[in-house]
């Protein structure tokens, strides 16, 4: 089936796709972001903090990330507003206690019907429809329902994440559209908690002690936190007064220059390197035909140039909101400004990883950092975190196969890491040659493990472990079983006196 038979965007740029070759649903997603792009210096400038209220912050972010979410997917924003609304209800009439519970079950099965419904129509594509913009939905949603019941809560109970992140006043009806239809945001994210956007909103994000690193929860608790605060006794009443006595924002030029160049560079690879080697050829009857050698050089090539996509697409959307004036996150021990609070991956640890949970930590930050919050720190699960990951990408076979198994070869690498490393510490040779080793280690186990979240399909995904034998697989069992042989090496003794 032809993109153009069911996406519901807009065909404007229809013939500027035909004469590319670039799918509709990829040239208006450009077209969108470039738009925000271009809206984000004057929001942030011409309607900085420090010019206008709140109010008209939060209008101009509702009423332009909905004409940018109509044109890129049509009538099927029909769906945000749906989960939204029927969210923001439950937000309203549930307690706290229940209500986040609620918020969860209802957000995740709405998106996990979108995923359902995706698969008849488009099974096995890779259309941008609203299902992406559903999944960061679904993770501002949960997260602000559970900073709401947090605010409720004890906070002996909660942990300092928890209780950094509680939001004692519920959003007003336009906060909350503000938040989960924000232009910059709205097209692929990354996530943001809901204090750090408000922060963002008001401007007090640039204060000596930021939302991100404090417990405030609205404008008023912020006051104390000004530079200059005003004389009890002026006629100071609101927070639109104070916006005189915020800080000037830092310069962004820095941070959007370097965003710029790694988007410049990854777009570049996205478009003439990936299809030069697409991970679908892995797939295709004729790898078959290939060496065993050859089969797994291509498995590692096609994955790393794969994940130019996510790199060109998130450095894009980074690029976006800190144009916009989202992203910062304080001054680094020099007094240079830091424009990180939402960086979604860092490239080079991801590349140069030499463990498993390091390249982990280090992609999809902020969806990591989501699930932390909503599942880890409240069931200290680690297979938990991986199922909801699974869940909330949806219903092919592959997401499981790969969250199964890079589960399994996570905990096996913890083991490596906690009874054979400690033994190559003895000198600066031995441990270079350890990292060495898992470095290489790295790069096989993420190229073999994640080729099914890409293919997605059962079969095709035994075809290919078939041809490799299973033979990482097989290495795996093997040296778990030989793992529990292996002692633990023996802490130091302390010296007796």
């Amino acid at each position: 089936m032809e993109t153009s038979e069911f996406y519901e965007g807009s065909k404007l740029l229809l013939p500027y796709s035909q004469s590319t070759g670039i799918s509709i649903d990829k040239v208006n997603f450009l077209v969108c972001q470039f738009v925000a792009l271009m809206i984000g210096f004057p929001y942030r400038v011409i309607l900085s903090p420090l010019r206008v209220s709140p109010t008209t912050r939060h209008l101009a972010q509702v009423l332009t990330g909905v004409l940018l979410a109509c044109f890129c997917f049509g009538w099927q924003v029909r769906h945000l507003f749906a989960q939204t609304t029927i969210c923001l209800a439950i937000m309203r009439f549930v307690k706290p206690g229940l209500m986040e519970k609620v918020v969860f079950i209802f957000a995740m099965g709405y998106l996990s019907m979108t995923h359902i419904y995706r698969m008849i129509y488009d099974y096995g594509g890779y259309t941008l429809d609203v299902t992406g913009p559903l999944m960061i939905s679904t993770q501002r949603l949960t997260s602000l329902a559970y900073n709401v019941a947090d605010g409720h809560a004890d906070p002996s109970a909660l942990s300092n994440n928890m209780r950094r992140l509680a939001v004692r006043r519920p959003p007003s009806l336009l906060e909350f559209f503000s938040y989960n239809f924000c232009f910059h945001n709205i097209m692929c994210g990354p996530f943001c908690f809901y204090k750090d956007y408000i922060s963002f909103i008001e401007g007090t994000n640039h204060l000596p002690q930021t939302s991100s690193q404090s417990n405030v929860n609205s404008s008023e608790d912020y006051q104390r936190l000004l530079p200059n605060p005003p004389d009890p006794t002026s006629n100071v009443n609101s927070s639109e007064d104070y916006q005189r006595l915020l800080p000037n924002p830092p310069d962004p030029t820095s941070a959007l220059l370097s965003k710029f160049f790694c988007a410049l560079v990854c777009g570049v690879m996205y478009f003439v390197a990936v299809p030069l080697y697409p991970v679908t050829a892995i797939a295709e009857p004729e790898f078959a035909g290939h060496s065993f050698w050859y089969k797994m050089f291509l498995l590692i090539v096609a994955t790393t140039l794969h994940r130019q996509v996510y790199y060109f697409a998130w450095t894009l959307s980074e690029l976006v909101n800190i144009n916009a004036g989202l992203g910062f996150n304080g001054y680094d021990s020099h007094g240079r400004p830091l424009w990180n609070l939402i960086d979604n991956m860092d490239i080079y640890l991801v590349e140069t990883a030499s463990s498993l949970k390091v390249l982990l930590d280090n992609w999809n930050k902020m969806t990591t950092k989501w699930l932390r919050y909503i599942v880890y720190e409240r069931c200290h699960s680690t297979y938990a975190v991986f199922v909801l990951s699974a869940i909330w990408h949806g219903f092919y076979v592959g997401y499981y196969i790969t969250f199964l198994f890079g589960g399994c070869f996570i905990f096996i690498a913890r083991t490596v890491r906690r009874k054979i490393r400690p033994r190559f510490q003895g000198s600066a040779n031995k441990a270079r040659f350890y990292d060495l080793l898992t470095f290489l280690a790295t790069r096989v186990a993420i190229a073999y493990l994640i080729f099914p979240f890409i293919i997605l399909e059962f079969w095709k995904t035994v075809e290919v472990y078939i041809q490799l034998y299973f033979w990482f697989h097989i290495a795996g069992v093997l040296v778990a079983l030989g793992l529990l042989a292996v002692p633990k090496p023996q802490t130091e003794r302390p010296k007796e006196q």
